[in-house]
């Protein structure tokens, strides 16, 4: 009877897996059903689905950790809470921090940073003071904190229309499209979420 109660009810609980869409419950339930199986083998002699149900089991126990440790929810340090907040929102705390550390801060000081023509290779994104696009000697835009930098060339490819000159001090971040490429194919969730925001923000700026 024991035997009986353990095989169906190891079976059972991996039928019961399956039809559970949270990916984390499912891990949960199919590990619980595997563990059953195992002893149910064990008590049985059949040592070599035994192992089996083992190496399933722990298979899914790394994944079980693994998915409760991305779930977990990070601070986000209150110097870039409003970055956070206003951009980079659709992505979790993890994967905004994750991204936000690949960069890195430039300071310039009372300097052209882009010339019209040049092709923007990495991404920008002003921290403290402002940068201002000029057409010529007319200005058409300031870029304050939380704005992109040229994002329109970065995103498409093709030339800058202007140019983007620092009058005073300015902050910003900096991805190189090098670490961007990379991150495309490791956690393409991320730059998924990254094209999205660009997406966006240059068809505000274009209606403008």
């Amino acid at each position: 009877m024991t035997n009986l109660i353990l095989l169906n009810s190891g079976y059972f609980l991996v039928f019961l897996a399956l039809a559970i869409r949270e990916i984390l419950w499912l891990r949960i339930t199919i590990t619980f059903g595997q563990s059953t199986l195992f002893t149910y083998s064990m008590l049985n002699g059949n040592y070599n689905i035994a192992f089996w149900n083992s190496v399933f089991v722990i298979v899914n126990i790394i994944q079980i950790i693994i998915i409760y440790r991305e779930r977990q929810q990070l601070e986000i340090p209150e110097e870039v809470q409003d970055i956070y907040e206003s951009i980079f929102h659709s992505n979790t705390h993890r994967q905004f921090l994750y991204f936000w550390d690949q960069g890195k801060i430039g300071f310039v000081k009372k300097k052209k940073i882009i010339n019209a023509g040049d092709i923007q290779k990495d991404l920008m994104l002003v921290l403290n003071g402002t940068a201002e696009v000029k057409r010529g000697s007319t200005i058409i835009a300031k870029l304050e904190r939380g704005q992109f930098i040229a994002e329109i060339s970065y995103i498409t490819g093709k030339s800058a229309s202007a140019d983007v000159v620092v009058d005073k001090k300015l902050s910003y971040m900096v991805w190189n499209r090098q670490i961007l490429d990379n991150l495309r194919k490791t956690k393409p969730a991320i730059m998924e979420k990254l094209d999205r925001i660009l997406t966006l923000d240059m068809a505000d700026k274009l209606t403008k």
